[in-house]
């Protein structure tokens, strides 16, 4: 991949993206069943030839459409700080601030919002101290920056590598489940999760790696991080089993029958949480579920059909979780960043500046090119 010159312009043709056709839809599910299974297996279940697979998401890859990220996984709930942050800026500073954000490694999401705040932001922080220096050393410093709001996660119940574009029939979806990453065991109510082990440096260095191309070969992987193939395949293995790398296939939200993305704030009793997350979580819409620290309690966003979708969901859920009392939500206007990777018009990928939660935080993220 060739460093992104923001100067130079994103790379994606201008103008509206080619919609998805019923075989790109079909590839984006299969991918976000199996992210790295390989083309063969894939045609296989598609019923095209490998070929043609590659080519396929190789159209898709480069225009932005679509493109596969990593994450941690486990951390995110046993070691990794998970916080999101309200901002408001100065009139006509919106933009600026938002591609500094989207520069830095930590900051994982960067989303302009209509109501209560200029901006929504998600980052990850090895530890308290590093969201400390980050948060408040340089976001609130930054020029244009008003106020900011932070909530740390104290649980992340759900994120979006559960949320499926709903292409393939069931039979698709169960030939390729001997290839999905596996799912962490869910612990028991209640129950505090045992710290994982410590991260060496060789294993810290494949997670930026993955999250530049989720589909980087070994030997691809092995180039950046220096390591052998044969440790960079024997590690990432043991990181996608043990949870603690998080491989998820992402598509350009406009472009999906679900284009508006909404957060919603809620309040629920204490003792009602594992409850009220087991229900928002059956609910196809829900790409993330997190218990937050603050007045309201539960934080969710949901992909929807429509902005008039919002009060439906809303109705939806007075009826089957009576407990939840919604106190605040908001409509992204558009994402200047998810997951890592840079998003452009239409809301394609146009760049990518790799999750690192390691990175200093006085550094900035290098944008590259592709997805």
């Amino acid at each position: 991949m060739q460093d992104l010159d923001p100067s130079a312009g994103s790379g994606i043709t201008p103008g509206p993206p080619a919609p998805l056709t019923p075989g790109d839809e079909a590839l984006i599910h299969a991918l976000q069943l199996a992210p790295r299974a390989s083309w063969s297996r894939i045609g296989e279940v598609l019923g095209v030839d490998p070929v043609t697979v590659a080519r396929r998401w190789e159209r898709l890859r480069s225009s932005g459409r679509a493109w596969i990220t990593a994450y941690p996984g486990r951390r995110l709930q046993q070691g990794i700080e998970v916080t999101v942050v309200e901002i408001d800026c100065r009139s006509g500073e919106v933009e600026a601030v938002a591609d500094a954000l989207a520069a830095m490694p930590q900051i994982v999401t960067v989303e302009h919002m209509a109501g209560g705040r200029d901006l929504l932001v998600t980052l990850f922080t090895a530890d308290l101290g590093a969201l400390s220096r980050l948060l408040l050393d340089r976001i609130s410093r930054m020029p244009g920056v008003v106020a900011t709001r932070a909530q740390l996660a104290t649980r992340v119940y759900g994120d979006g590598s559960r949320w499926r574009l709903r292409a393939l029939s069931e039979a698709q979806q169960r030939s390729l489940s001997d290839l999905a990453p596996p799912r962490p065991a869910r612990r028991p109510a209640g129950t505090a999760p045992e710290p994982p082990p410590e991260l060496d440096a060789a294993s810290r260095s494949l997670l930026p790696a993955t999250s530049a191309d989720g589909r980087r070969s070994v030997a691809q992987l092995a180039q950046v991080t220096g390591l052998s193939p044969t440790t960079v395949r024997r590690r990432l293995t043991r990181l996608i089993e043990e949870h603690d790398l998080m491989l998820r296939c992402e598509v350009a939200r406009e472009l999906t029958d679900w284009p508006v993305s909404a957060t919603l704030w809620a309040q629920v009793p204490p003792a009602q949480l594992e409850s009220a997350a087991r229900g928002l979580l059956t609910l196809a819409e829900v790409r993330l579920c997190a218990c937050v620290t603050g007045p309201n309690n539960l934080l969710f966003t949901v992909w929807l059909r429509s902005v008039a979708d919002v009060q439906r969901l809303e109705a939806q859920l007075a009826e089957r979780l009576p407990f939840l009392t919604l106190v605040d939500r908001a409509i992204a206007l558009r994402q200047t960043k998810l997951m890592g990777h840079l998003v452009g018009p239409g809301g394609r990928a146009t760049g990518v500046v790799p999750v690192d939660l390691w990175a200093e935080t006085s550094g900035q993220g290098t944008a590259r090119a592709g997805s």
